[in-house]
C-alpha cells in the first residue's frame, strides 16, 4: 500500500503541488451499511466506512459522478483515488442488528430453482455510524479548494449517505489546519491503520478487519487487514512517517 509522505515535505515546507492543509470533519448519521459482497441472501457490513465509500461520498459532495456499469471507472474515482485520507471511529461501540426483508430485485428472482418470485434478505445494519475523517489537500488545486469550500459551507451537490440511499449522511466541518509529518516512532493513534505496519503485533485496544482499501486495475476491491484503535492507543510503526501531526493528534493517512 503506498502510503509514504516522503514526498509532501521538504526542508523549506511543502512542496508544490503537494497537500498543505488537513481538512477535518464529522462523517455520522442513524443507519450505515457498506456491504461486504460474499453472499446475496445475507449481507454483512463492515464495522468502519471503507476507503472507497468515503471517496464516493466525497464525490457526491463536489458533483462528481458515480458508479455506471463494471467496465467504466467512476469519475469520483478517476479523479481522487491519490487522496489521502484518514479515517477516526468516534467512540469503540459497533453497535449492528440485522433486518430481514423480500427482495424483488435480486437475481435469485431469475433462477427456476428458488422456487418464489420473492428473495428472503437478511442484512446486517450499523446503528450510529460516527466517524471523525481527514483529507490532505492543496487549497492551490480547483478541486481540492471546491472540497475545502463544500465542507466549510455545509453544501454538496448530491445527496449522501452511507451506503444505501435511505440511509442519509450528515457532515460536520471540524477545522482545517497545517500538519507536519510524524518524526516519533511511537505514536498514540486514534484512527485506523494497516495491521502489518506494527513493529511489535499485537492486538491490545485493537479490533482487526479486512477493509477494501482500493481498486485494482479490474476495478475490484484491493483488501488490507486493518487495524481499528478501540481508543487512542500507543503503537510502535515500521513506518512512523505515515502518520501526520496537527494539533498535537496523531493520524494515519492511507
Amino acid at each position: 500500500m503506498n502510503t509514504t509522505l516522503e514526498s509532501f515535505s521538504s526542508t523549506n515546507g511543502k512542496a508544490s503541488g503537494q497537500p498543505n492543509k488537513v481538512l477535518i470533519f464529522r462523517l455520522h448519521g442513524i443507519f450505515a451499511h457498506f456491504n461486504q459482497p460474499i453472499s446475496n441472501r445475507f449481507r454483512n457490513t463492515y464495522s468502519i466506512i471503507p476507503k472507497p465509500q468515503l471517496l464516493g461520498i466525497i464525490g457526491s459532495l463536489i458533483g462528481l459522478s458515480g458508479y455506471k456499469n463494471s467496465d467504466t471507472c467512476p469519475e469520483f474515482y478517476s479523479k481522487l483515488h491519490d487522496l489521502k485520507v484518514f479515517i477516526k471511529p468516534n467512540g469503540s461501540a459497533n453497535k449492528k442488528f440485522v433486518v430481514t426483508y423480500n427482495s424483488l430485485n435480486s437475481f435469485l428472482n431469475n433462477r427456476v430453482d428458488t422456487g418464489s418470485p420473492n428473495v428472503m434478505i437478511n442484512e446486517q445494519i450499523l446503528q450510529d455510524p460516527d466517524y471523525e475523517i481527514g483529507l490532505l489537500l492543496n487549497d492551490n488545486d480547483s478541486l481540492h479548494s471546491l472540497i475545502i469550500e463544500n465542507i466549510t459551507q455545509n453544501k454538496s451537490v448530491f445527496p449522501i449517505y452511507l451506503g444505501k440511499n435511505e440511509f442519509f449522511a450528515s457532515i460536520e466541518y471540524i477545522s482545517l489546519n497545517d500538519y507536519e509529518v510524524n518524526s516519533e516512532k511511537e505514536v498514540s493513534c486514534s484512527s485506523i491503520f494497516p495491521f502489518d505496519e506494527l513493529s511489535k503485533e499485537t492486538t491490545r485496544n485493537l479490533k482487526l478487519e479486512l477493509l477494501p482499501i482500493d481498486f485494482d486495475d479490474m476495478f475490484k476491491y484491493v483488501y488490507c487487514l486493518m487495524a481499528i484503535p478501540q481508543n487512542e492507543t500507543k503503537i510502535e510503526l515500521k513506518n512512523p512517517d505515515n502518520c501526520i501531526v496537527s494539533e498535537g493528534s496523531a493520524y494515519y493517512v492511507f
